[in-house]
């Protein structure tokens, strides 16, 4: 039921060194390398708070958290989730080369790519967090928390990539489609407002995994609030994920002798 995620798990130590690869590959020739990787987002940070701040004037603290801290944290979850699904779902597709060259394990592909994206957010995590410690002169236990946190992201990255990187494989469109999908997913995830607003729409918005990620970052380092005291929703996040990686497990087995054909 699970082979794709067996070979996954299999080849990891390979898997981390392509990772490491795509990072070398996607910075070279920069002066700033692997910065731009930090410099990027951090830019687009501050685009929204100036928006939000500065321009409407609506940056109210959210739940008591500073508003900047609270769009800063919730941008720094979207980046992992963005980055790596839009690399992930892509992963057969960009790869055809390899895929049709040479004998490569192709099922390690979307995790290659999430990982990629894991790696470069890291790096952007820690700033923040040293940021965050030093503007608001408070560290929690509950900050390690994130940890958990990632890990549920990597997961649910892993099980959509599953899914998705099959049917991007045959077809272009889909690919597209997943990519209005996507700026879907960021004006309807809380990211850049609260889901308190959103009133009895307010379980509805939760329904998206990513509101799951989203919220568990700002519940973790400025609510200090723990996963277990959301039983039910923690529940409903792993049933989906394991419902995913079925899927994508089957999808990958009956779609691969297809999108070898037609790549």
């Amino acid at each position: 039921m699970f082979d794709i995620y067996k070979e996954m798990w299999d080849r990891r130590k390979m898997i981390h060194a392509l990772s490491l690869h795509e990072i070398k590959k996607e910075y070279a020739g920069t002066v700033l390398g692997s910065i731009w990787g930090l410099v990027t987002p951090l830019l687009r940070i501050a685009v929204y708070w100036f928006v939000f701040s500065i321009g409407n004037r609506v940056a109210e603290p959210v739940g008591g958290a500073p508003y900047t801290a609270w769009l800063a944290i919730g941008m720094v979850a979207w980046f992992l989730l963005n980055d790596g699904f839009k690399l992930s779902q892509k992963s057969f597709r960009s790869k055809r080369s390899i895929i049709k060259n040479t004998p490569f394990p192709i099922a390690i592909l979307p995790a290659v790519q999430i990982m990629f994206s894991f790696y470069t957010h890291l790096i952007l995590l820690v700033v923040i967090l040293i940021t965050l410690a030093v503007a608001l002169q408070t560290v929690s236990v509950y900050w390690l928390q994130v940890i958990y946190y990632d890990f549920a992201a990597v997961m649910l990255l892993l099980a959509l990539g599953s899914v998705t990187a099959p049917l991007v494989a045959i077809s272009k469109d889909f690919g597209r489609f997943l990519d209005t999908v996507l700026i879907f997913l960021f004006w309807m995830t809380p990211i850049l407002w609260s889901v308190e607003n959103a009133g009895r729409f307010a379980n509805v918005v939760k329904l998206n995994p990513f509101h799951y990620i989203v919220q568990g970052y700002r519940d973790s380092i400025l609510y200090h609030s723990g996963f277990w005291e959301h039983p039910l929703y923690t529940l409903y996040f792993w049933v989906v994920v394991l419902v995913l990686f079925i899927l994508g497990n089957y999808l990958f087995k009956r779609m691969k002798p297809i999108f070898l054909d037609i790549m």
